[in-house]
Formats: structure tokens, sequence, C-alpha cells
């Protein structure tokens, strides 16, 4: 789910900085259902960027994964989870994108 999408159009001295970020939130979330315990794997697709002009920071990971880039598999993270029959995890990240104001970055 996201959570919070924010804009930064900082100005500096009544001046637009060159760049613009873009900051995301956003909440997994797995439930188990049945009345018995259950392992299994959460994959979540993370940003990246393949130019250089445009920079993804991710940040504020409240349970860290037990790979990153799986399988050599560019933003591909994956959980390994246990949860208790009826219980819940939920998983929040964040991340912010970066790019040069005169860029049109299509998708965000």
């Amino acid at each position: 789910d996201l959570l919070e999408k924010k804009m930064d159009d900082t100005l500096i001295g009544g001046i637009q900085s060159p760049n613009r970020k873009i900051q995301f939130k956003y909440k997994l979330s797995a439930e188990n259902f049945t009345s018995k315990a259950i392992k299994f794997k959460l994959f979540e697709s993370m940003p990246t960027s393949a130019n250089d002009r445009i920079k993804v920071k991710i940040s504020d990971v409240s349970v860290q994964p037990a790979a990153k880039d799986w399988k050599d598999r560019k933003g591909v993270w994956l959980w390994e989870l246990k949860l208790e029959p009826k219980a819940k995890q939920e998983i929040y990240y964040s991340f912010v994108v970066e790019y040069p104001r005169d860029m049109n970055v299509g998708g965000l």
C-alpha cells in the first residue's frame, strides 16, 4: 500500500533547486488466516535506476530482508517470514527518487 507521496520543490533564496525529489512510503502486509503456523517468502520489487542522472535511495526499512537483489535480479528483495495462526506482519519502507528538474521521468 502506498502510504505517502511527497514532492519536494525546494526553493533556495526564491530560486528552484536544480533537482526534484519525490519521497514515497509503502507498507507490505501479510496475514495468516489459518489455524497453523506458516512459513513463506515475500518478494518486493524495489525501485532502481539505470540512468546515472536518476538517484534512488531506499531507507527506513522496518524489517530487513533475507536477500537484496535476489538471485542477481536487481531490485528484487526477499523476506522469509513465519506467521503464527491469525497473526499479521507489516513491513514499512521508504524511498526517495531524485532527478534533474529538466528531466521528464515517467511512472512517478
